[in-house]
């Protein structure tokens, strides 16, 4: 995601035909177009002069005093749905998904290509490190804060995370004198499925993304409406947005002392509150609360984004998803029996990178957005080369390694688009230069992988060795019509304990060093490579109902028709450990002391009986979400079961 506003030299404005919203501060609110996905603001956005703001000549220096800037942004997003919550998703009367869902294989679900023409980004006066003066006003006094409390960064403590890269006194070790930082906050965005003003032009449409509806005329007019708060206000969490949720950043020079603030270096921690609306022809329509399903990120999961290539105010670049796991999304408030609040809906996983040189203008924002190397490319990846996911921490009910029943998939992210009817598939595909002609493959599976065991101590090291591993995938000789493979062979993976714990979490390395597979005669034989290692990474972190654990693989793959000739994939291949089974009605059982504490997902009515030759009655209560404690001392026994 990309923002920033400011220039104070050479300014003109230019207009375009836009619905505009003045909303408090660091408020944000996103609506779509009819029947459309309301997804987070979290993949990349595309910020710049032009749309009906400031449109100035880049300068050289942050800002001298407080101010607000308005600029313009593009967006897209892209999160992976819980299994649990793969329901609310499927088809109703209908033969589609929820628009931009890929199905529960893989979860994937995908936003379209969003805009605003009025984002607007509070900054403070430049400051020099070790010498700040705090608290540091953040944008122009009382044009957007209702008091000067939100707008005041009181000290770097303010930030629920700042990437290493950034020199603070606090947390920065030994300071360099002199660099100039500047304290910036979201106080406005209004992202929009971009439509047409004129209904007869063709919508803002990709095979990546869901197409917003033609029937809707205007941008965006008429369609489903979300809303995402970022600041404080009536929607935040409880009666308002507390202050550890306000979305602020810092913009810092790099090189200490330059005659330009430029290079610089900036990010911005996102907190945002979603509406996710109903949808026709799915059980969304039916499932979802009338006014949505309200989702947020808590104070302790920061959205960060990043760009440590900013050469003027305001850029044309784009904000990368810094951190390195998936951000969970939660709902706000129960909807029983499908969920309770504090639920985690699913990830947030694909965010953009790189810096775009475009210059946008009203007229086509999506020809920004889908031209290559332009804004889809760098938040989604180009169609069959998906930008790398960050590996999701799934509920598994042990911490044994392979998680029993899992496999490791490539990205599989098919959808069909219900404004067009047209099947969009977004595979993760490599290709081989097999003699003069290319294969290609996709939807590749490691399954079978058994002997799951205790993962290595401390310090340790330990092989897995599985001598009945499948390998699927899907192959092709044109890159168009792709048949199914099925292999057999062994695999070999080394996992390593290197005293990886930050938290409560502990972090393993794993190199994949063995993989054939081989199938009927005729077909093709497939290994990994062993001169381009295949590395991964599995981390574990405890959970009241179990673990939560991801996974992930990098692998670099050979294919011969031979088995005795092999030719190299043109790129690796990143394998996620699979979508475990939904579990909203599955019960965790832990023991606290004395205490037996169960703990469930989704509204249900707790029952026990002491026998089973004896009917199961309601708990009292009645209990219809975990947890639930229950003494164990004594000799007794209790059977416990939920009903909805």
């Amino acid at each position: 995601m990309l923002m920033y506003p400011h220039m104070k030299t050479n300014c003109y404005q230019t207009t375009r035909p836009v619905e505009i919203k003045t909303h408090g501060p660091s408020r944000m609110k996103i609506r779509f177009g009819s029947a459309l996905p309301a997804l987070l603001l979290a993949g990349t956005v595309l910020l710049g002069p032009g749309w009906g703001v400031q449109r100035c000549v880049a300068g050289t220096g942050f800002p001298t005093a407080p101010t607000n800037g308005a600029t313009f942004s593009i967006g897209v997003v892209q999160i992976v749905v819980d299994p649990s919550f793969a329901f609310l998703f499927a088809p109703s009367n209908s033969f589609s998904y929820y628009p931009g869902y890929a199905g529960p294989a893989s979860g994937i679900l995908t936003g379209p290509v969003m805009f605003d023409g009025n984002t607007m980004i509070g900054e403070s006066s430049n400051q020099v490190v070790g010498s700040e003066v705090f608290p540091a006003a953040v944008g122009t006094p009382g044009q957007y804060p209702p008091n000067t409390t939100y707008s005041n960064i009181l000290g770097y403590a303010d930030y629920a995370l700042i990437p290493s890269q950034f020199v603070t006194v606090p947390n920065g070790g030994v300071v360099p004198t002199g660099v100039h930082t500047i304290f910036t906050e979201i106080e406005q965005m209004d992202l929009v499925g971009y439509v047409p003003l004129n209904p007869s032009n063709a919508p803002c449409s990709d095979p990546r993304v869901p197409t917003p509806s033609s029937g809707s005329t205007g941008l965006g007019g008429g369609g489903a409406q979300i809303t995402v708060q970022a600041g404080p206000g009536a929607m935040g969490i409880g009666s308002s947005l507390p202050m550890n949720r306000r979305s602020i950043g810092i913009v810092q020079q790099i090189t200490n002392g330059a005659p330009s603030d430029f290079p610089a270096q900036s990010f911005f921690d996102i907190y945002v509150e979603v509406n996710l609306p109903q949808v026709p022809g799915t059980a969304a329509n039916y499932d979802f609360p009338t006014n949505g399903a309200v989702l947020y990120n808590d104070a302790s999961d920061p959205l960060v984004i990043e760009n440590f290539d900013l050469t003027n105010l305001p850029p044309t670049a784009t904000y990368v998803h810094g951190n390195t796991t998936a951000v969970p999304i939660r709902f706000k408030y129960s909807n029983p029996p499908f969920w309770a609040a504090g639920d985690v809906l699913g990830y947030l996983t694909l965010a953009g990178h790189g810096v775009f040189t475009n210059v946008v203008t009203a007229s086509a924002p999506c020809a920004v957005a889908t031209a290559t190397g332009g804004l889809l490319d760098q938040v989604l990846g180009p169609v069959g080369s998906p930008i790398r996911p960050p590996p999701v921490p799934w509920l598994r009910p042990t911490n044994s390694f392979p998680s029993p029943g899992s496999s490791y998939d490539s990205v599989v992210n098919t959808f069909v688009d219900p404004s067009t009817g047209v099947t969009n598939v977004n595979d993760d595909t490599v290709s081989f230069t097999v003699g003069t002609q290319t294969v290609y493959l996709r939807d590749l599976s490691l399954g079978s992988l058994g002997n799951s065991a205790s993962l290595p101590a401390a310090g340790n090291s330990q092989t897995y060795t599985s001598s009945s591993a499948t390998v699927s995938f899907q192959i092709s000789q044109n890159g168009v019509d792709f048949s199914p493979a099925a292999l057999s062979g062994s695999s070999t993976i080394e996992v390593y304990n290197t005293n990886g714990v930050s938290g409560n979490t502990t972090t393993y390395s794993m190199q994949m060093t063995q993989l054939t597979a081989s199938g009927a005669a005729g077909s093709y034989y497939l290994r990994v490579s062993p001169t381009q290692p295949t590395l991964g990474k599995h981390t574990v972190a405890p959970d009241p109902r179990g673990y939560r654990i991801s996974s992930f693989f990098d692998v670099f793959t050979e294919l011969s028709p031979d088995n005795v000739n092999w030719y190299p994939a043109n790129r690796s291949m990143r394998l996620l450990a699979s979508l475990p089974p939904a579990v909203p009605g599955s019960m965790f059982v832990s023991q606290i002391g004395t205490n037996a504490v169960l703990q469930w997902q989704n509204n249900f009515t707790l029952q026990s009986t002491p026998s089973l030759q004896v009917p199961f009655t309601d708990v009292e209560g009645p209990v219809t979400n975990g947890s639930y404690t229950t003494p164990v001392t004594g000799p007794k026994q209790q059977y416990f079961r939920l009903r909805q």
